[in-house]
């Protein structure tokens, strides 16, 4: 017989990263190397699959990379997750119009390909390099379908999201915020984030009522938000040590 307790704490969320392994004429990157980057996206990847909420993993890449996932894959299946990996070649727009671009293409390909995403009616979203060490108790806190982190602009300069990590339900991202990347450039300072407070704006999408701790470094400052474990760096370097990729 189930208890009570363990309805309570069964995984139930969907995790999108987006990723990016190569990435050599996306401006405004601090970090370019791909190794590098594998090795983060590998780290953010082992440190999922040891959240309590976490389900559905699902991990969208648009530089077709020939990177072999199957020992991540059969580690974070061996962890109670499903995984649903979408790698395709689409990140032509990125060197013209930014990170963003890109970023919002793997988003629109996760939506209309995703099985895994069929599943669920909300989903989390978070830049493929990072994770968030509070996770279980963000999600515990979060009831609502919607949370977003906004940040206010002082006078002359425009509010934003902060689109590293937030949670929208399909309905929303369907109407607001699918073809939202198509309207930016970055040489024009039109970011991501500008367009996703625009849209959000005349919507009741609330925010977060638990500060997410984020882990990991930020890609286009090279800001750290905070440490990996040294058992979650020693676990994503097995995973990439000798993969051969082209």
């Amino acid at each position: 017989m189930t208890s009570l307790g363990s309805v309570r704490d069964a995984p139930r969320d969907t995790i999108v990263l987006t990723a990016t392994f190569r990435a050599p004429l996306t401006p405004t990157l601090v970090v370019r190397d791909e190794g590098t980057r594998i090795q983060q996206y590998m780290c953010a990847l082992v440190a999922w699959g040891g959240t309590r909420r976490v389900r559905r993993i699902i991990f969208g890449e648009n530089s077709h990379t020939r990177f072999d996932f199957s020992r991540i894959v059969g580690y974070l299946e061996a962890a109670g997750k499903e995984v649903e990996l979408l790698i395709f070649d689409g990140n032509e727009g990125s060197p013209r119009f930014g990170k963003g671009f890109g970023e919002g293409e793997i988003l629109e390909r996760v939506y209309r390909h995703s099985k895994l995403l069929r599943q669920t009616d909300a989903f989390y979203k978070v830049t493929g390099r990072l994770f968030v060490r509070n996770f279980d108790a963000v999600s515990d806190a979060t009831q609502s379908q919607h949370a977003f982190r906004r940040k206010y602009g002082k006078p002359g300069n425009p509010s934003k999201i902060d689109t590293t990590f937030f949670k929208c339900g399909l309905d929303l991202f369907e109407r607001r915020l699918l073809d939202a990347y198509r309207e930016i450039d970055d040489a024009k300072r039109m970011f991501i984030e500008h367009m996703y407070f625009n849209r959000l704006s005349e919507t009741d999408a609330g925010e977060f009522s638990l500060r997410p701790e984020l882990v990991g470094q930020q890609a286009s400052t090279g800001k750290v938000y905070g440490a990996y474990d040294e058992e979650v760096v020693r676990t994503a370097t097995a995973m990439s040590t000798g993969n051969s990729r082209v």
